[in-house]
């Protein structure tokens, strides 16, 4: 593993530059840059620079992985019934439709209360899909703080409210939409509800 250290500006710009959920900054920077795995030094070296504020990407930039490994393939969550989608769906819209979210302006908090009704719903479904979101290189959801902790101090790893669940917080809207977007897909939700969800969270 190899350790970049940037500035806060340099680190906001290349998240905010993530097109998937569990991109790395090592596949946002090789795709900016477009470099590819054939064209890529075999012995990378990523030069350590000193900067106004440290950032670390302990978990973020790694080597070069060969191709096997890139793309090796998850374990898909398995379908919910259809009963079972239509009562998280329910309790979904009942939440984008209260009064205290309708008047929420934090990002983090409308965040964290959708998560919360994901998994109050359908535990077992919030357990498989938030384990099939889990990138290469970055731990989004876990059971306890140390454990994102681990993947950087600058986490900010918040407790999902009434869960067992903790997950990452440091990351924009945009990104925070796709974490929402990897779970309710893997939760086998529709469409229409995640398209109403993302109002909330991306600018048109």
């Amino acid at each position: 593993m190899k350790i970049i250290e940037v500035d806060e500006e340099l680190y906001q710009y290349i998240a905010s530059q993530t097109q998937s959920i569990g991109e790395s900054a090592s596949d946002i920077l090789r795709r900016l840059l477009n470099f590819s795995n054939k064209n890529m030094p075999k012995a990378e070296t990523v030069v350590q620079q000193d900067v106004a504020k440290e950032v670390s990407f302990t978990a973020e930039v790694k080597q070069v992985v060969p191709q096997s490994e890139v793309d090796e393939p998850k374990v898909l969550p398995k379908k919910q019934s259809d009963e079972s989608i239509q009562q998280v769906t329910a309790k979904v819209r009942g939440l984008l439709n209260s009064a205290d979210f309708q008047q929420e302006t934090k990002a983090v908090v409308r965040f964290l209360n959708i998560l919360r009704v994901l998994y109050r719903t359908n535990p077992e479904s919030f357990a498989q899909a938030t384990e099939s979101l889990q990138g290469r290189t970055r731990v989004y959801f876990a059971r306890d703080e140390g454990t994102l902790l681990m993947a950087g101090n600058h986490t900010k790893p918040k407790q999902i409210p009434d869960t067992p669940y903790w997950v990452i917080t440091n990351t924009n809207s945009g990104r925070k939409m796709l974490m929402l977007e990897g779970a309710m897909q893997s939760m086998h939700l529709p469409t229409d509800l995640i398209e109403e969800v993302r109002t909330y969270f991306v600018a048109n």
